[in-house]
């Protein structure tokens, strides 16, 4: 058996083709130094200055995070923790929206929405359509919305808020490493 094993192995070594690899289909197709990066921070209790009067505080703990990637595609992710909800689609609960942060101040808090969420699936990544970009969502809020009282309350509101900003960021080359002595001093 231990025979047929390694005739097979051999075979397949002897077959196999072991030119190098061809690595230029990983060409580098984004042409900016970084992916910005902006994130809605919810902490519960917290009350935002964005919010209106007479809000309580955000009722729950979690985030939304906005990855501009090279596609161009705004790639999103987040946890909302409201307690008693599960995972899965939360149409006709809850609006999740990025909207101008002066709609707080609204009978539609959230809306006209910049960004609809109400579909999206919390326990798997968000792909947003490729029509909105990171700096659409700038100096806006993230607004998680009770739909089922008569006057739509808000359960949280956070600003979006930049983590990693591209603007201050210039491309700099990989340093090179040579080869030699560590400490030239100690050489004979």
């Amino acid at each position: 058996m231990k025979s047929v094993y390694f005739l097979f192995l051999s075979v397949a070594l002897i077959l196999a083709n072991l030119t190098p690899f061809d690595a230029s289909p990983l060409e580098k197709r984004w042409n900016k130094p970084c992916c910005p990066v902006s994130r809605c921070v919810f902490t519960q209790g917290d009350i935002p200055a964005v919010a209106p009067p007479g809000f309580a505080g955000n009722t729950f703990n979690g985030y939304l995070q906005f990855v501009q990637s090279p596609r161009p595609t705004l790639q999103i992710d987040g946890i909302i923790n409201i307690f008693g909800t599960v995972n899965g689609p939360i149409e006709g609960v809850y609006d999740v929206h990025v909207a101008d942060c002066s709609t707080a101040n609204t009978t539609t808090p959230g809306d006209p929405a910049i960004l609809d969420l109400d579909f999206a699936s919390f326990n798997q990544p968000i792909f947003s359509a490729s029509t909105v970009s990171i700096a659409d969502i700038q100096n806006q809020c993230c607004f998680v919305v009770d739909e089922f009282s008569t006057n739509e309350r808000i359960l949280g509101i956070a600003p979006v808020i930049p983590v990693v900003d591209c603007a201050n960021i210039t491309s700099s080359p990989v340093p090179t490493v040579t080869a030699g002595p560590s400490n030239p001093s100690s050489s004979p």
